[in-house]
C-alpha cells in the first residue's frame, strides 16, 4: 500500500517567488524547493506547510514503515476555476508516472486550500488532511509588525485595502456631486459642516488606501498609466468606449435619479426607495453597454462569443426588475404608493425571480458541458501519457 502526501500551493507562491514549476516529486526535490522559498520568503506560510509535509513524510517512514511519497502540486495566482484546473492537471500527471498510489494525505496551510479536496477525492481516497498552523506571538508590538506586513501583502491588499480604497473614494465623489448640485440648482450659499467634513475625509481616506493599494500617484507612476490607458484604447476601441458610455449613464443616472426624487416625494425613507429603483436601470444600463462592447469586441477579432456574455445579461436583468420591484413594494408597505403601483411592482418581482432562475439553469447547463468535455479531455490525456510510459 502506497500513500501519496500532497502538499498544496493553491495561490502559486513557489512560481511566483521562487520560479519552481509544479509538481514536484519526491523528498529531495520538494526539501529543495522549500528551503528556496523560505531563503526567499522567510514569512511565506507555503514554505513552512511542504516543511511540515516533509516532516510528517519522514514520520510515517520511521513510526511504522509505511510506504509513502510526497509531492507539491502549484496553482495558478488567479485563485478559483483557474487555479483549481492547474491543480487537478498536475495531480493527473504525478499519478500517471506509476506510482500506484491507493490512497492520499493532503497537507496545507490553511483552510483555503481544503476547496481541491473534491478534486483529489476523484482521483484517489483521502486518508485524512492535515493543517500546518504557524505559530506567531501575540503581543502588541508583533500584531502591529503583521498588520504593516498585511498591508504590504498583494493579496491582502487586492482582497480588502483596494475595495475599501474604491468604496471610502466612490461615496465622497457622490456626495462632492450632490454638494456641487444643491449649489448650482438651489442656489444656496452655504454647506452643512457635518456633510463637507465627511466628504473631505472619505475622499482623502479612499484616495490614501488606493495609494497603499499599489495606485500611486508618482510622475513616473501617473505617466505609465496614462500610457495604459492609450495603448488599451487602441488596441481595444470598442470596448474602451463601452467603458466610457457605461461611466457617463452611470454619472448621467445618479443627477437624473436625484432629480425625479426631489420632485416626487419629500419624505426621506421614500426619497431613498425611489432613488434606489430609478438608479437600478440606469446601473443596469451601464452593464448591459459594457457587455454589448464585449460581445462586439469579441466579434470583431473573430473570438467566440462565451455563454457568460448572455447569463450576465439575463441575470444582471433579473437583479434590475427584483431590486426595482422590492423597492416599490416596501414603498406600498410604508403607504407611499397605491395598490394599483403595488400591483406592478411584484409583476416586476415575479418576473426578476423567473429570468433569475431560468438564466441560472443555462448557466448550469453550459457549466456542466464543459466541465464534462474537461474531463474527457484529462482522460485522454492520462491515457496517452500511461501509453507512452509503458512503451
Amino acid at each position: 500500500m502506497t500513500t501519496l502526501i500532497v502538499n498544496i500551493d493553491r495561490d502559486n507562491d513557489f512560481g511566483e517567488k521562487a520560479g519552481i514549476k509544479g509538481p514536484v516529486v519526491g523528498y529531495s526535490e520538494c526539501y529543495n524547493a522549500a528551503v528556496k522559498l523560505i531563503t526567499t520568503d522567510p514569512e511565506d506560510s507555503d514554505a513552512n506547510a511542504l516543511f511540515g509535509a516533509i516532516k510528517h513524510y519522514e514520520e510515517l517512514r520511521e513510526r511504522g514503515g509505511e510506504d509513502v511519497e510526497i509531492c507539491l502540486i502549484t496553482g495558478d495566482q488567479d485563485v478559483g476555476e483557474t487555479s483549481d484546473t492547474e491543480l487537478g492537471r498536475q495531480i493527473d500527471d504525478v499519478l500517471s508516472r506509476g506510482g500506484n498510489y491507493d490512497d492520499m494525505i493532503l497537507v496545507s496551510d490553511g483552510a483555503e486550500d481544503d476547496y481541491i479536496v473534491p478534486v483529489l477525492v476523484s482521483r484517489r481516497k483521502i486518508r485524512y488532511v492535515k493543517h500546518i498552523i504557524v505559530r506567531h506571538n501575540q503581543n502588541i508590538e508583533s500584531l502591529y509588525y503583521y498588520i504593516v506586513k498585511a498591508l504590504k501583502d498583494k493579496k491582502v491588499v487586492n482582497k480588502f485595502i483596494i475595495p475599501l480604497g474604491i468604496v471610502f473614494l466612490t461615496y465622497g465623489v457622490v456626495s462632492l456631486a450632490f454638494i456641487l448640485y444643491e449649489l448650482v440648482s438651489a442656489r444656496i450659499t452655504t454647506i452643512d459642516p457635518s456633510i463637507g467634513a465627511i466628504t473631505f475625509v472619505t475622499i482623502v481616506l479612499g484616495g490614501y488606501l488606493l495609494e497603499r493599494g499599489g495606485f500611486e500617484v508618482g510622475g513616473a507612476k501617473v505617466n505609465g498609466l496614462f500610457h495604459s490607458v492609450y495603448r488599451y484604447a487602441q488596441e481595444t476601441r470598442v470596448l474602451f468606449l463601452s467603458y466610457v458610455v457605461a461611466s457617463m449613464l452611470i454619472l448621467v443616472g445618479i443627477a437624473s435619479s436625484y432629480v425625479i426624487t426631489r420632485d416626487t416625494t419629500k419624505s426621506p425613507v421614500d426619497a431613498i426607495l425611489v432613488f434606489l429603483s430609478m438608479f437600478t436601470w440606469w446601473l443596469y444600463g451601464a452593464f448591459f453597454t459594457r457587455e454589448v462592447g464585449s460581445a462586439i469586441e469579441m466579434a470583431v477579432y473573430k473570438k467566440p462569443i462565451t455563454h457568460s456574455v448572455w447569463y450576465g445579461l439575463l441575470f444582471s436583468l433579473s437583479i434590475a426588475f427584483i431590486v426595482y420591484g422590492m423597492m416599490n413594494y416596501i414603498r406600498y408597505i410604508l403607504g407611499f404608493i397605491t395598490l394599483r403601483v403595488a400591483i406592478a411592482s411584484v409583476f416586476f418581482l415575479i418576473l426578476g425571480l423567473v429570468i433569475a432562475m431560468f438564466s441560472s439553469m443555462i448557466n448550469r447547463y453550459y457549466s456542466e458541458a464543459r466541465e464534462s468535455r474537461g474531463g474527457e479531455e484529462r482522460e485522454q490525456g492520462a491515457k496517452i501519457s500511461n501509453d507512452m510510459t509503458n512503451k
